[in-house]
């Protein structure tokens, strides 16, 4: 504590300081009895500022603050902290995405190369709720759309993929889930649509869903752990 004489008596000038929401910022001097008393009663506290911290002289290692300004950091960092967390993960997932989408054009001109698979996409195109997913993907997209020739791939969990022109997947159509399992990584990684027939095949996929994402969230815990 730095104190300086005025009159007959001495005053504490500082390190005392409030938490403004973005920084530490003096708080006025007082005199020496008054933060005694502070101090005495725990209206002020000694802390170690996390955040930056403005004063007449050299930035301190110890504050003295009152202990709501100690939480009321706290909060902030756990907010910033939480937003940078929601930041990366949601990073992650573009990367995520990127990659299966690639993934997933790769394996459309591979199959395009393949004149038999053509007549299985053809075949897949008559399968009952097919016509109606292909015309709700076109409204969404606002292009053509056609089953693509990849039909069959692992990846799509038995259900069709829904291309445009340039074989770039749109969605997917009547996925199942595995059995006794967790949700495909690849459909949970692509974050496109996921068409289904009847709500009760798209509750039992979002059933599925769920878990792997749960799956997943525990093995990302027990990797940064």
């Amino acid at each position: 504590m730095r104190l300086i004489r005025q009159g007959e008596g001495l005053v504490a000038v500082e390190p005392m300081a409030r938490f403004t929401g973005a920084c530490w910022a003096p708080e006025p001097s007082m005199p020496l009895a008054e933060f005694v008393g502070k101090v005495l009663t725990s209206r002020f506290v000694s802390h170690t500022p996390r955040t930056p911290h403005y004063h007449v002289g050299q930035p301190m290692p110890l504050l003295w603050v009152h202990p709501k300004c100690v939480l009321a950091e706290a909060k902030k960092l756990g907010e910033e902290e939480k937003k940078q967390r929601a930041a990366q993960e949601e990073q992650e997932r573009a990367e995520e995405r990127g990659y299966a989408r690639r993934a997933a054009a790769l394996a459309e001109c591979t199959a395009r190369s393949d004149p038999d698979r053509e007549a299985l996409a053809r075949h897949s195109a008559r399968l009952p709720g097919i016509q109606q997913a292909i015309a709700q993907t076109a409204d969404m997209f606002l292009t053509r759309v056609t089953v693509g020739w990849s039909v069959g791939d692992s990846r799509y969990s038995s259900g069709i993929p829904l291309v445009n022109d340039h074989g770039n997947l749109l969605a997917v159509f009547d996925p199942l889930p595995l059995a006794d399992g967790p949700c495909p990584d690849f459909l949970l990684d692509v974050g496109l649509p996921m068409l289904f027939p009847t709500e009760e095949r798209r509750e039992r996929f979002e059933e599925h869903r769920a878990t792997g994402e749960r799956l997943r969230s525990r093995r990302a815990l027990e990797r940064d752990a």
